[in-house]
């Protein structure tokens, strides 16, 4: 079923442990930050189930429209902890910000596809080639969608810069097909299903799949002197997110409801959900990064990732 399939564990990376202890005797309040993709669900479910409380972790969850936003207001202190995208990330740290990757989040896989190049329904699409002179939304312009889309183009032999490319917060996304304002969007669950659902769109290309068949496509991120200083948050947070996934796998319906809960859909498939990270998982998207002229400075993968 792909359902189990989509669900990865592993305790060995970045020192996860489902049996990690306390923390803390006290509640140390923690402040993450997350969109709406479930991507993120296993930080609701530690909140909902109780795995953050349990090792001393009092979390407050805020939704932020845009991932892209969640850097700034992790380094203006509004957040703790954020979700992130690897190209996100790594701006973040080009453009000078102090921040280290501290787990992962979910990858993308070609046999269990969760992020799409959705059209409208009416938009006669039969090659890449037809998506010139539209307009596409993506979830922040240099986000991990609006990159990866940019290499596709290029590998199927369309010029990017014949597209135009329009900021659009995924809830957004139904109402601007509908309405025509956009003619294409890349989004991921749950939101791609309410396109399809409600018929407002049709998916034209598994995008992600078509340039990598796996690949980490995002990822937790907290800010550099926040982690040194806080070391046992950020061992408890690792460990909560993995309980979570394993208890997600166990209990896909009562995870679905907690999903609608929250973003008010559930996704029907959840996306490959992982807690650890390696250097080669950041290497993938510095490269592609460099081929798009993103970065200033040399990134160093071995050193954004702790051991």
């Amino acid at each position: 079923m792909r359902n189990r399939r989509g669900i990865l564990t592993g305790a060995g990376a970045l020192g996860l442990s489902l049996a990690a202890p306390r923390a803390f005797s006290q509640g140390v309040k923690v402040a993450i930050g997350y969109p709406t993709s479930s991507d993120f669900l296993p930080a609701l479910v530690a909140k909902e189930k109780g795995f953050f409380e349990k090792r001393g972790i009092d979390a407050s969850m805020t939704r932020v429209p845009l991932i892209n936003n969640i850097p700034a207001a992790m380094m203006s202190g509004d957040l703790n902890i954020g979700a992130a995208t690897p190209p996100t990330f790594l701006q973040a740290v080009d453009g000078g910000l102090d921040m280290t990757l501290i787990a992962g989040a979910a990858r993308h896989l070609k046999d269990a596809p969760s992020k799409s190049l959705v059209v409208r329904k009416d938009f006669a699409y039969s090659k890449p080639g037809d998506l010139k002179g539209k307009k596409i939304g993506v979830a922040g312009l240099k986000s991990s969608m609006d990159i990866l889309l940019r290499r596709w183009l290029k590998i199927k032999g369309v010029d990017p810069k014949d597209i135009t490319f329009i900021e659009a917060q995924f809830p957004q996304m139904p109402d601007l097909l509908r309405g025509g304002t956009l003619d294409a969007v890349t989004v991921t669950e749950p939101v791609r299903s309410i396109i399809l659902k409600s018929g407002v769109g049709i998916i034209a290309a598994e995008y992600f799949a078509e340039v990598s068949p796996d690949f980490m496509v995002t990822n937790w991120i907290a800010r550099a002197d926040y982690a040194a200083a806080n070391p046992a948050v950020i061992t408890a947070f690792r460990a909560a997110l993995e309980e979570a996934i394993a208890y997600i796998g166990a209990h896909p319906d009562e995870c679905r409801d907690i999903e609608k809960k929250n973003f008010n859909v559930a996704a029907p498939e959840f996306p490959a959900l992982v807690a650890r990270a390696a250097p080669a998982d950041l290497q993938f998207w510095i490269d592609i990064g460099k081929e798009q002229g993103l970065y200033r400075s040399a990134l160093d993968a071995g050193k954004l990732v702790p051991g």
